[in-house]
């Protein structure tokens, strides 16, 4: 995931510096109310609620076709509080096969920038649907960034982290090469999930990777569910000596990395930092 053009909005926004659209209401049930198919970046932050709706296509330049993020609604508060949302694939897959054209994805904007041993919990569920014409290629994932130092996430200081809960089409993490450098057993009900690291040459920053096994993975062709503290994967990651739980998480989001192919994700998820 590219991180840059997200942290600058977020910073443009809390200072007052843009105007972002405000979030409709009366919102229909499953009939999307918007559609953002950023060139590269589009995104709305939803006023009411701990998300910003994302449409990263970094890459659009080599995307033959079109990656888009629909809104259709949010709905309930507190702990059911949840967002309905998709991630809309029509890449041609003889273009760049091999490159990721972006990431479809909501992120948090309440409650980071605080330390990962002050956090009570980070409870999520994430639901998806997969309506596809093709195969594709592609996954869905957890990105969460943390530094030592409160608010980096755009140092080679920081680090990328991500959670990857189902993948398709052959995609591998960065560091895949290297092999895996630690086996983890026993999170959200599962054994030997691995953890790979590497280089992202575009940021300077080391992205750690944690994939649930390729066999025994959540959820199946046509979708799937997850469920659980994510907390207790930066836990994890800090027990492996990744990072230290004194450091802050200043960067949380789900979504998808788009290769190719022509998929829906109708999507329904649940995220939020518990101080």
């Amino acid at each position: 995931m590219r991180v840059l053009s997200l942290l600058a909005v977020l910073a443009l926004e809390a200072s007052g510096t843009v105007a972002l659209p405000s979030f409709a209401t009366g919102l229909k049930r499953d009939a999307l109310t918007s559609t953002f198919c950023g060139a590269p970046n589009q995104y709305e932050v939803l006023s009411g609620t701990p998300w910003i709706i994302f449409s990263m296509n970094y890459n659009y330049q080599s995307i033959e076709g079109s990656c888009c993020t629909g809104l259709y609604e949010t709905s309930g508060s507190g702990d059911a509080q949840r967002i309905h949302w998709s991630s809309i694939w029509d890449i041609d897959a003889t273009v760049n096969p091999d490159l990721v054209k972006g990431y479809s994805f909501i992120g948090l904007t309440q409650n980071l920038e605080t330390q990962l041993n002050t956090i009570s919990s980070i409870p999520s569920t994430y639901t998806w649907t997969v309506s596809n014409s093709t195969a594709y290629k592609g996954n869905v994932v957890y990105d969460f960034m943390t530094s030592d130092t409160k608010g980096d996430s755009t140092s080679s200081a920081a680090q990328e982290l991500m959670l990857w809960i189902r993948y398709e089409g052959g995609q591998i993490p960065l560091g895949y090469d290297k092999g895996a450098v630690a086996t983890i057993d026993g999170l959200y009900g599962k054994d030997g999930w691995k953890l790979y690291q590497g280089l992202n040459t575009d940021t300077g920053i080391t992205v750690s990777s944690l994939l649930v096994p390729e066999g025994n993975q959540f959820g199946d062709d046509v979708g799937g569910t997850f469920e659980g503290d994510i907390k207790d994967w930066l836990l994890a990651l800090s027990e492996q000596g990744v990072f230290e739980k004194t450091t802050y998480v200043n960067v949380g989001n789900a979504g998808m990395e788009p290769f190719w192919g022509t998929v829906t994700f109708d999507n329904t998820l649940g995220l939020r930092i518990d101080l």
